[in-house]
């Protein structure tokens, strides 16, 4: 396998796998008890978000231009709608809790709730766009990392990174991720094509 094409794979898997073990350790309930790691955590997954929705954009990018730019803005806007989740339902609120003011994460909640779901349709758009780019590169072959991939940003709604559906979730992002990789990169695929010779040649 070569640098290039593993490259392409860890950055496109190892986002969702770092979030999903750290998900392992989230809390089911944010109370006194677990204020402090529950903040904490979303802490260090600020940096963390964002790297999920590059994912598609660098897949579809390989194919097309302008289905990479599709993919980017869906990635984007994962990146900033779901990290406003985190920062609000996890810093936020992990803070208010800690400060002695529980009844205030209610309405933390209630936005925060908003723009995940945001982010969630986000993440999904990015994904089938990364997807019907690889399918239309590699056919029937890309049809299981595309759905994989898909299927995994649609548990992220009801899911989030909570072990459980979280963590399947998080799995299923990083196999079809790596999937639509390996088909990308795969001889005779887009790294041949006529799409990125124009793109690298501006």
């Amino acid at each position: 396998m070569s640098k290039r094409r593993l490259f392409l794979i860890l950055c496109a898997s190892l986002p969702a796998v770092v979030v999903g073990a750290i998900g392992l350790l989230h809390p089911h309930h944010l109370d006194a008890g677990s204020a402090a790691v529950w903040r904490t955590m979303h802490i260090v997954l600020i940096p963390l978000f964002p790297l999920i929705g590059v994912a598609p954009w660098l897949i579809a990018r390989r194919v097309d231009r302008r289905l990479g730019w599709l993919a980017a803005v869906g990635g984007y806007g994962f990146a900033t709608f779901y990290t406003a989740l985190d920062l609000i339902a996890g810093v936020a609120a992990g803070t208010v809790q800690l400060a002695g003011i529980p009844e205030a994460k209610g309405p933390l909640y209630d936005i925060a709730r908003t723009f995940g779901l945001i982010g969630v349709v986000s993440l999904a758009f990015a994904c089938l766009v990364a997807g019907v780019a690889v399918v239309i590169r590699r056919r029937l072959n890309a049809v299981p990392g595309a759905a994989l991939s898909l299927a995994g940003a649609i548990l992220v709604q009801p899911g989030h990174i909570y072990p459980g559906t979280g963590t399947l979730a998080m799995g299923l992002l990083a196999a079809g991720f790596a999937l639509l990789a390996v088909e990308v990169t795969r001889k005779g695929g887009a790294d041949d094509g006529p799409a990125l010779a124009a793109t690298s040649s501006q």
